[in-house]
């Protein structure tokens, strides 16, 4: 009824006027899809992941990479994924994605869930700074991790979080390091992956410094970034 929705909006605007709020906190948010619907989208864009299922204003950010908007993305995603990429590298990598849950009490349209890696080393990877890497047959055991994934009203990605290890103590072999810094341990190429590290922030920098392509980025141009994101941390900015 209207006086539910009315208390509805006033929770919202009370939530969004918190500093701490998310900044992608939206009142659109109240015509959430069902929940059906978002577990649906949730396990297909996991289960086989297209730049087509991602919104023009897309945001991808986890502790230390992004945020990056959907050119960004897809440039670094094809550096870590094309010829001789990851996929090559780990043919029998398995995401082993599972929790996937709808329940988000702030924001409706935001699916969470777990993942537990595992592959193993056994194709050869053309690392974009130091070329190639041949395969050792090292397993890849990855901790439990957090991610997410926030749809807009049209079915969407707007935004996905990735690599934030939930426990670092069940055995892994990446010393503790999700996501991509996993696999490049794996590899032997172990990366910083703390946030706040003095060495990945000027790594980062440096970085953006070099010709366009050189290296995968790190983090979009604050100014490329669509306005709806208000975080000015990039990188591994604390």
């Amino acid at each position: 009824n209207d006086n539910a929705l009315d208390s509805k909006l006033q929770q919202t605007q009370s939530i969004s006027s918190f500093s701490g709020a998310p900044s992608f906190f939206t009142k659109t948010q109240l015509q959430a899809l069902p929940k059906e619907k978002l577990l649906q989208l949730a396990q297909a864009y996991v289960d086989n992941p297209t730049l087509e299922q991602l919104a023009d204003d897309f945001i991808f950010r986890g502790p230390v990479i992004g945020p990056l908007n959907k050119q960004d993305f897809a440039a670094t995603r094809r550096g870590v994924t094309g010829s001789n990429g990851i996929a090559e590298a780990f043919p029998d990598l398995e995401p082993n994605a599972f929790g996937f849950t709808a329940d988000d009490p702030v924001e409706p349209n935001r699916v969470w869930y777990f993942q537990r890696s595992r592959g193993t080393f056994t194709g050869i990877f053309d690392h974009p700074v130091v070329g190639r890497i041949e395969p050792t047959g090292a397993e890849y055991v990855a901790p439990p991790e957090a991610r997410s994934v926030i749809f807009n009203d049209d079915g969407l990605v707007r935004y996905q979080s990735v690599g934030y290890v939930t426990d670092r103590f069940t055995g892994d072999t990446t010393g503790g390091r999700g996501a991509v810094f996993g696999l490049y341990a794996v590899m032997g190429q172990p990366l910083d992956d703390t946030v706040g590290s003095f060495w990945t922030s000027l790594l980062q920098k440096v970085a953006t410094w070099l010709p366009e392509g050189t290296v995968p980025q790190s983090y979009s141009k604050p100014e490329q970034l669509p306005s709806w994101w208000k975080d000015p941390r990039m990188g591994a900015e604390k």
